[in-house]
C-alpha cells in the first residue's frame, strides 16, 4: 500500500508544460506555416481589421500529452492533416457556438475527433476557440480497456460526440493552464480526462443521428463547397444553380450567412482571393505577372482587384509578387 501510494504521489507532482509554440498571427498563411503537429491550409473568409491578429495559439507536450489552445478572431475555412500517430480530441472552449466540420453541423457541446491520416475540413464562425488533447494512437486500447470495452476499434466510432456540460467543464478546468504565462499539469488529471472522453465517446457507440431529408439550401451548399474544392469557380453560377435546384437566391444567402458568417458570393470570393495571395507570394516575377494570377482566378477588372486585394492583405498584389523568394533568388 506504501508503494501504490508513493506511485499516485508522484503522478499528483504538477509536470511543467514543454512549450513548441506560444503566439499571435495577424496572418493567415504565417499560422499555417508555424503551427505544430498539424499540416494546415486556412483560408480567410472575411476581411479582417488591419491591426486585430487572427489567432491566438499555444501548443507543446506534457509528458505523453500533445495539449493546445487556440482561439481564432475570423471566419476561415479550414481544412488540413491532425497530427501523425496521435488520436486527437478537440473540445469547445466557451466562445464556440457551432462549427460545420466534415459535412457536419456541430454544436457548442460537441467533441471532435480526430483520426491519424484523415484529412478534415472545417468553416467556423467569426470568433471560436477550443482546447485539443492528443495521446498516442497505441494508448487508446488501455484506455478502452478501462473503460470495459478492450477490443473497441476507433476507426469505426463517430467523429462526433455529445459530451454532458459537466464533462466540458472539467475539460475545460484541466487544460485551462494552457492561458497561464508558466502552465504546469497534473498528469493524473490529464490521464482521467482522457479516460472520461473516451468512455463518454464508447458509450455514444451504435447511436445514430435521426436521418432527414436535406433541405434543398443544404443541397446547394453542398454543391458549392463541391466545386469550389475541384477548382470549378470559373463556371460557378449562383443564380443557375438555385433556379435548378428550385430555391431562391434569398433562401440560399440566409442559409449561407447562418452557417459561414458571408453569403455565397462572398465565400467564393474569398476563396480565389485567398488562392491568388498563395500563387503571387510563390511565383517568379520574372515568368508570371498580376494579369496572370487575375485571369487562373476568374477575375477581369484590374483596378477593382487591386482594391479588394489590399483591402484584404494590407498591401497590393504587384507588391506580395515583388517579395516572392523565387524573385529574389
Amino acid at each position: 500500500m506504501i508503494e501504490i501510494a508513493k506511485q499516485k504521489g508522484a503522478l499528483l507532482t504538477p509536470t511543467a508544460f514543454q512549450a513548441a509554440l506560444i503566439a499571435e498571427f495577424g496572418d493567415v498563411d504565417q499560422l499555417c506555416q508555424e503551427v505544430r503537429y498539424w499540416d494546415l491550409q486556412f483560408q480567410p473568409l472575411t476581411v479582417m481589421p488591419e491591426k486585430r491578429r487572427v489567432a491566438y495559439l499555444v501548443q507543446g507536450t506534457c509528458g505523453h500529452f500533445e495539449l493546445s489552445y487556440a482561439r481564432f478572431r475570423q471566419n476561415l475555412d479550414q481544412r488540413g492533416a491532425p497530427p501523425a500517430g496521435k488520436l486527437t480530441f478537440t473540445i469547445p472552449g466557451p466562445t464556440l457556438r457551432s462549427l460545420w466540420w466534415c459535412g457536419k453541423e456541430t454544436a457548442s457541446n460537441d467533441v471532435l475527433v480526430y483520426y491519424p491520416g484523415n484529412e478534415w475540413r472545417s468553416i467556423s464562425d467569426q470568433d471560436f476557440e477550443v482546447y485539443l488533447i492528443s495521446i498516442p494512437l497505441a494508448d487508446f486500447a488501455s484506455y478502452s480497456a478501462r473503460c470495459g470495452m478492450p477490443d473497441a476499434d476507433p476507426r469505426l466510432l463517430q467523429t462526433v460526440f455529445m459530451a454532458p456540460q459537466s464533462l466540458l467543464a472539467q475539460a475545460q478546468t484541466v487544460l485551462f493552464p494552457l492561458l497561464m504565462p508558466a502552465p504546469y499539469f497534473d498528469t493524473l488529471k490529464l490521464d482521467g480526462l482522457v479516460e472520461d472522453l473516451i468512455g463518454c465517446w464508447l458509450a455514444q457507440t451504435g447511436l445514430k443521428p435521426r436521418k432527414a431529408e436535406p433541405h434543398k439550401s443544404k443541397l446547394a451548399i453542398s454543391q458549392i463547397l463541391e466545386k469550389i474544392d475541384a477548382g470549378e469557380t470559373h463556371h460557378l453560377n449562383i443564380p443557375e444553380l438555385c433556379a435548378g435546384m428550385g430555391l431562391s437566391r434569398r433562401a440560399l444567402e440566409i442559409a449561407f450567412k447562418e452557417k459561414f458568417g458571408v453569403g455565397p458570393a462572398a465565400f467564393v470570393k474569398s476563396w480565389k482571393m485567398a488562392q491568388s495571395r498563395r500563387l503571387l507570394m510563390q511565383a517568379d516575377p520574372q515568368k508570371i505577372s498580376v494579369a496572370d494570377v487575375m485571369a487562373e482566378h476568374g477575375f477581369v477588372h484590374v483596378g477593382q482587384f487591386a482594391t479588394d486585394y489590399k483591402r484584404w492583405f494590407q498591401e497590393l498584389p504587384s507588391e506580395t509578387l515583388s517579395r516572392s523568394p523565387i524573385g529574389s533568388l
